[in-house]
């Protein structure tokens, strides 16, 4: 069944002479719009009674029933009124205010409880037992040998503080290091000692547990979480069969199950506007009732028997996906679209909704704050609402029926979600309603691929092997859209989030949705967007002539970190850093058109430096990788470095590289790599050890020639005895390679993260730290002294930071030094990329922004 199949039968519900005018309408029949306001007054009050506190959500409550008191004057003149509408909006708006009100009340008592509960003003550590509700999240590393972290939603069952119980529920968020955490179950009571903390957000969740320590588990599974749990395991074993990334991928379209999905293709598809595919969706049970009901129609069943079947399926996948809020809106969601599909007729569909979404947040009242509900809710009703009558108005264009209802679901899930996602995120998708249209025709048969394949998968795992097999060229086409995608130059852009941004980009959506119905304003956007495109396309996404000839240096715009190129000639760079996102430092080396890295330098552990490795790897010839002196100490880099003498450069070697036969790995190789997370030392070894790079340690007085470029290297000293394990992650900032390159524009000093007491260990040393050009260290954070950088003296100061960032980075008693230095500043959270050019005393920038 197709998106709306049904209803282009309805041709009565689509205003043709709107449609013969040249625009899409909505329909000419009148919607039920009756619960529309009642459901609005439900989701915005407890919207109120939940963020701004109890006290408000009573006031709020009161002023709707004064509201309502007077409104009911109008009412009495309504009756006697001879028009049904008047009697109709009089009610209407009568309910709406008394609902309002009562949820109001009700969301006012729940944050009540929450603002008194008393863990929330625990300041010592308590041991806690809990309930998850849901699966673990994992969080990034921030570090080599840095522990997972997760984040974990439960239901308090009770705390333990001083000798004395206290049994009392609510919810709480967990946060924990460790593997243990990762392996929770929903449902399964566990033990730990965690330290109580403010909630992240309004949502009624009591508190954030900081957990001290492991979890004991101290429960049983109930008997459904044990169905679901036996039911993903036995998927994820039948997935094996899949390439690696596609085994990740079915089971969170299938289930909701991410655990195996990697962060570089869930950013891909958030970027690419695909997102909702990975997780549990109102289009999943869509998908899974309509195969149901099309199978039972095809047996001659009765509508009781179909009923009662569909139900059965939809409790079942309720069960395997987690019973949570979340899935239960997805499932509400879901029915209500399919009721959209079935029927063909947008007048019992909105209702349904609207009913929908009051009961959810009677249920729980914390939906009305989650990202998720409100994305549903909006996206179902573009569906219901404006989907039909665009693809009816596509069509009488001369559009195929199934091109026309793709096109038309895509677009309006787009456009009504925006304004949520802008205020969200601040970011906004401009491949999504191209990238939704190409993955749209296979959405559903690997959601059905997936569906049987999981219901065999634990009674004839050959055959469920059999089938997922089935489901891998579409899996390879989601894969191959979301990734090129969100490659494209431009995909992703930022703009201000928040309440502004959301209002703005509302106030956009609507004059969008009334140019589509009127000709002349269509003409009007389209020549404006036109007139944009021309403008914008070439300056921001293509970057003509990118890059110029003669460029020394790329600082690339990487967000929060460092990612720089040393172009060495023959497109050949010396890479120094490679920032926290494969794909972002891939792309910039790929506009550099860099096909070989003759040395690729991590100057310190840090994941904003090191966790794009494999993005830059990607591609590309790589001939060795440096990192400081015992960074990767008791892997297996640090025993065949410590073995392979040729592998280590000594203080008097002078590296030539142009004399010396590649030894990188092949494109073929690297592209194995490509999707790989580094955040720890074992993983960088590992990945240049399947990479056959070899690794190299740099210290203070080695010497290196790149054609004509130069590199010493001023910084760490060498190891006066070798460690036996990993460094310590506390001083790692202050052992920064720190590397002054002799370019033809200049001396380049390039520093890594170092702090005020490495800098000052590098000017008593003696080093030559003058330079042209100097990389701020540490992004511009204040450790950065006046002192060092009046020391370097340099033209022109590179700072390397994200837009927007938490650490307040660069420092303005930083900048202010740098103005009265008479320093220019080239930055990449302002101006993007930043090339160096120039020879002798010439020295300018080029930037993308």
């Amino acid at each position: 069944m197709t998106a709306f199949e049904g209803v282009a039968d309805g041709q009565g519900d689509i205003d043709r002479r709107a449609a013969e005018d040249g625009g899409p309408s909505v329909a000419a029949a009148v919607l039920d719009a009756r619960l529309l306001p009642a459901a609005l007054s439900c989701w915005g009050a407890t919207i109120v009674a939940l963020t701004v506190g109890w006290v408000a959500g009573l006031l709020l409550a009161s002023a709707l029933v004064l509201l309502a008191i007077g409104l009911w004057v109008v009412l009495l003149r309504a009756v006697s009124h001879p028009s049904e509408r008047w009697r109709v909006v009089a009610v209407a708006a009568l309910a709406a205010l008394l609902l309002g009100a009562g949820f109001a009340v009700a969301g006012a008592w729940r944050e009540h409880r929450v603002a008194t509960h008393p863990l929330r003003n625990t300041a010592t550590s308590v041991r806690v037992v809990v309930i998850p509700n849901d699966d673990p999240k994992p969080m990034r590393s921030s570090a080599f040998g840095g522990e997972q972290r997760w984040t974990v939603r439960a239901q308090l069952r009770e705390y333990r503080q001083g000798g004395a119980t206290v049994r009392v529920g609510g919810t709480v968020m967990i946060l924990g290091s460790g593997a243990d955490w990762g392996e929770l179950l929903p449902g399964q009571a566990v033990e730990f000692r965690a330290k109580p903390e403010q909630p992240w957000h309004r949502d009624l969740t009591v508190v954030t547990l900081r957990a001290q320590g492991p979890p004991v588990v101290v429960g049983a599974l109930p008997w459904w979480q044990r169905v679901a749990a036996a039911v993903r395991t036995d998927l994820a074993s039948a997935t094996r069969v899949l390439p690696e990334q596609q085994a990740g991928l079915l089971p969170a379209l299938v289930v909701g199950d991410t655990s195996a999905l990697s962060d570089e293709v869930r950013e891909e598809f958030e970027i690419a506007g695909l997102e909702h595919i990975c997780v549990v969706s109102g289009a999943n049970f869509t998908i899974l009732l309509a195969v149901v009901l099309g199978a039972l129609r095809l047996l001659t069943l009765g509508p009781r028997v179909g009923a009662a079947v569909a139900a059965a399926a939809l409790l079942m996948f309720i069960v395997v996906a987690r019973p949570d809020p979340s899935v239960l809106r997805a499932g509400a969601m879901g029915a209500i679209t399919l009721l959209a599909l079935v029927t063909g007729r947008r007048k019992q569909a909105l209702p349904a909704l609207c009913t929908a979404v009051i009961g959810l947040l009677a249920l729980w009242p914390e939906l009305a704050v989650r990202a998720g509900f409100g994305l549903s809710a909006l996206a179902t009703a573009g569906l219901i609402l404006l989907a039909p009558s665009w693809a009816d108005w596509l069509r009488s264009r001369g559009w195929w029926r199934v091109p026309a209802e793709i096109v038309a679901v895509s677009a309006a899930a787009f456009l009504v979600t925006t304004p949520l996602v802008v205020a969200l995120t601040g970011r906004l998708s401009v491949v999504a309603i191209l990238a939704n249209i190409l993955v749209e025709p296979v959405i559903a048969p690997v959601t059905v691929l997936g569906a049987i394949g999981t219901v065999l998968a634990g009674a004839w795992p050959p055959l469920a092997e059999l089938i997922l097999r089935c489901a891998q060229p579409p899996l390879w086409w989601l894969l191959f859209v979301a990734e090129h995608a969100a490659n494209v130059p431009g995909a992703e852009v930022s703009m201000r989030g928040g309440f502004t941004g959301g209002a703005i980009a509302c106030v956009a959506v609507v004059f969008v949705l009334l140019a589509l119905r009127s000709a002349m304003l269509r003409r009007l956007a389209a020549a404006v967007l036109l007139g944009v495109a021309v403008v914008l396309i070439p300056v921001r996404v293509w970057h003509p002539g990118w890059p110029p000839a003669g460029w020394v240096l790329a600082v690339c715009d990487v967000g929060q970190g460092d990612g720089l190129a040393l172009y060495v000639g023959n497109r050949t760079a010396v890479v120094i850093d490679v920032g926290p996102d494969p794909r972002i430092m891939r792309n910039c080396l790929n506009r550099l058109r860099i096909n070989r890295i003759s040395l690729l330098v991590l100057t310190h552990p840090h994941a904003d430096h090191i966790a794009g490795l494999a993005g830059a790897l990607q591609g590309r010839a790589v001939d060795a990788l440096a990192v400081g002196p015992g960074e990767l100490s008791g892997t297996a880099a640090d025993l065949e470095s410590a073995s392979s003498s040729d592998r280590r450069i000594s203080n008097s070697t002078r590296y030539e590289a142009d004399s010396v036969e590649p030894t990188g790995a092949s494109r073929e190789r690297l592209a194995e790599e490509r999707h790989a997370s580094v955040s720890g030392p074992e993983q960088v070894a590992s990945l240049a050890s399947h990479a056959h790079i070899p690794v190299l340690e740099l210290s203070s007085g080695e010497v290196l020639r790149f054609g004509d470029v130069e590199l010493n290297v001023l910084a760490p000293a060498p190891l006066a005895h070798r460690p036996t394990g990993p460094p310590s992650a506390d001083d790692a900032n202050d052992r920064s390679i720190v590397i002054a390159a002799t370019t033809p524009a200049g001396r380049i000093l390039l520093t890594g993260d170092i702090e005020a007491p490495a800098q000052q260990r590098l000017l008593h040393s003696g080093a030559p730290v003058q330079a042209d050009v100097l990389k701020l260290p540490h992004h511009g954070s204040r450790t950065t002294t006046k002192g060092f950088i009046a020391a370097v003296h340099p033209r022109l100061a590179l700072v390397s930071v994200g837009a927007d960032n938490t650490f307040g980075h660069p420092n303005p008693s930083v900048l202010a030094d740098l103005a009265d230095l008479g320093i220019a500043v080239a930055r990449t959270d302002r101006q993007g990329d930043v090339l160096v050019l120039g020879e002798g005393r010439q020295l300018r920038t080029l930037t993308t922004r």
